[in-house]
C-alpha cells in the first residue's frame, strides 16, 4: 500500500517526504521516454488557509549567530505557498537547485513521483534573493516514476549526485521501506543523463541520502538510517552523519562520524543530517542540521585528516538544508513555517557573512 514516509529538514514539518513504492512500482513493459527537462514549473494553486496571519510565532523565525547579516527570503518565483526544499547553491552562486512540490502531504502514488514535483533550476539575476523563473531539472531519465532531490555537483562538473525514492532503491526488494537511495549521474553540458544507484556500501536497505561532497571531489558525507555502534539508534527514526571515499574503482566502507558530530551520550535522541561544505579565512568547514535542541544549522571545521571541531550553532528557528557558495560568503537554507497547529510549509531564505 502506498503511503507517506519521512524524512524531516527540521524534525517537525516533512519537506522531502518521500512515498513509499514498493514492489508495487515495477519497470516499465516499453522503453521510458521521459524527459522534462527544461520545463517551466508550473502556478502552485495550493493555500495557507490563513495560517500564516492567524497562528505566527514569532520566536521561531530564523536567527542567526553573530557573524552573519539579517537572514533574507528569497524573492518570487522561487518561493511560493506550495513546498520549496532540498536546495543547492552553486560554487559562484550563480545557480539555484531546490526541491519543489506541490503537496507532499495530501498527493500519494504517481502523482508525486512525477513532473511537476521535482527537482528545479533557477539563474541569479540580480541581488542574492533575485532569481529567473524556474525550470524542471530532469533526473530521472530512464525511469519511469521517482522523486528526485538534493543535487550536488563534482568539481570538475562532470557529475551530479542525488538521492531518490524509485524501485531500484535497495531496500525495497528486501522488504525494507528504503525510500531513499543515492544515484550519481553524468552531465553533459550540465544536463544529466541516465543515472546509477550507487549502490553498496553507499547505499543500506535504510534510507540514505541528503548528502554534501568534500571540496576534494572524492569524499561523500550523507545522512543515514541505517544502525550506527555502540548502540547508537540509527535506523529507528534517528538519523546519522557517514563518510564514505572514492579511491577510482569503488566506495570505502562508509565511515560513522564521531563525536562531537554524531553523541549517543550527550545527544541519545538528536539526528544530524545534511552536511555542506564551504572555506572562509584559510578554515574549512562543515555545516550540518541537528535537532538536539531544535532544527539548528552548525558548523564545524574540518581538518586536513578528517577530524571535525566541536559544532557552533550558525542558525536557530527550525532551519535547514545548508548550501553555501564555495568562499562562504552567502548561506542559503529552508525555513519551516510552522504555527501553534504544526509545521505547514517551507520556503528558501539565504544570509550573508557580515
Amino acid at each position: 500500500m502506498t503511503q507517506t514516509r519521512l524524512f524531516p529538514i527540521a524534525g517537525v514539518l516533512t519537506v522531502v517526504a518521500m512515498v513509499s513504492i514498493g514492489c508495487a512500482m515495477s519497470s516499465p513493459e516499453k522503453p521510458v521516454t521521459r524527459n522534462d527537462h527544461g520545463k517551466a514549473r508550473p502556478a502552485c494553486v495550493r493555500s495557507y488557509g490563513g495560517r500564516v496571519s492567524i497562528h505566527p510565532i514569532p520566536w521561531l523565525a530564523p536567527e542567526m549567530d553573530a557573524e552573519w547579516n539579517d537572514p533574507v527570503k528569497l524573492a518570487s518565483p522561487i518561493n511560493t505557498t506550495c513546498l520549496e526544499d532540498a536546495i543547492e547553491i552553486s560554487a559562484c552562486g550563480q545557480k539555484l537547485y531546490f526541491m519543489y512540490a506541490e503537496d507532499l502531504l495530501s498527493e500519494l502514488g504517481g502523482a508525486m513521483l512525477s513532473f511537476p514535483n521535482g527537482t528545479y533550476v533557477a539563474t541569479r539575476i540580480g541581488e542574492p534573493y533575485e532569481f529567473s523563473y524556474p525550470t524542471f531539472y530532469e533526473l530521472g531519465l530512464g525511469v519511469d516514476l521517482s522523486f528526485d532531490g538534493s543535487p550536488i555537483f563534482t568539481p570538475d562538473g562532470s557529475k551530479v549526485y542525488f538521492h531518490s525514492n524509485r524501485a531500484d532503491n535497495l531496500g525495497y526488494s528486501q522488504g525494507y521501506d528504503d525510500y531513499l537511495d543515492m544515484y550519481v549521474a553524468p552531465l553533459i553540458d550540465g544536463v544529466p543523463g541516465v543515472a546509477q544507484n550507487l549502490g553498496p556500501p553507499v547505499n543500506s536497505v535504510h534510507p540514505d541520502g541528503e548528502a554534501g561532497l568534500h571540496p576534494d571531489g572524492l569524499t561523500l558525507y550523507f545522512a543515514s538510517l541505517r544502525p550506527g555502534p555502540f548502540g547508537y539508534p540509527g535506523g529507528a527514526g534517528r538519523g546519522n552523519i557517514w563518510r564514505s571515499t572514492w579511491n577510482g574503482s569503488f566506495w570505502s566502507e562508509p565511515e560513522f562520524l564521531p563525536n562531537p558530530i554524531n553523541h549517543p551520550i550527550n545527544r541519545p535522541l538528536s539526528e544530524q543530517k545534511q552536511p555542506a561544505f564551504a572555506t572562509h579565512d584559510g578554515t574549512l568547514y562543515m555545516y550540518f542540521v541537528s535537532d538536539h535542541s531544535g532544527a539548528t544549522i552548525y558548523r564545524s571545521t574540518l581538518s586536513e585528516d578528517g577530524e571535525l571541531g566541536a559544532p557552533q550553532a550558525v542558525i536557530r528557528g527550525i532551519v535547514g538544508e545548508p548550501s553555501l557558495t564555495a568562499d562562504g560568503r552567502y548561506l542559503y537554507f529552508v525555513h519551516v513555517l510552522h504555527d501553534w497547529v504544526g509545521g505547514f510549509g517551507s520556503n528558501i531564505w539565504y544570509v550573508e557573512r557580515k
